[in-house]
């Protein structure tokens, strides 16, 4: 799910610690591949003075938009 926003797009990604969306601007995120060929997100974010690392699995039109 991406926002629009006035600086770019932010991503949304759900914490698991937290059990809440946060959401991440597109700096922060970084587009991998995994194993089986998948695209996914994954974002290191500060929450609440924590730094959290977020994974997120891609379908290809996501990851055409983040690349």
């Amino acid at each position: 799910m991406f926002n629009l926003q006035k600086g770019g797009i932010a991503m949304k990604f759900y914490n698991l610690k937290l059990r809440k969306s946060v959401e991440v601007d597109d700096k922060d995120v970084t587009l991998v591949t995994m194993k089986n060929g998948r695209p996914a997100a994954r974002a290191v974010a500060t929450v609440d003075g924590q730094q959290y690392t977020m994974f997120r699995i891609l379908g290809k039109a996501e990851a055409d938009k983040l690349k």
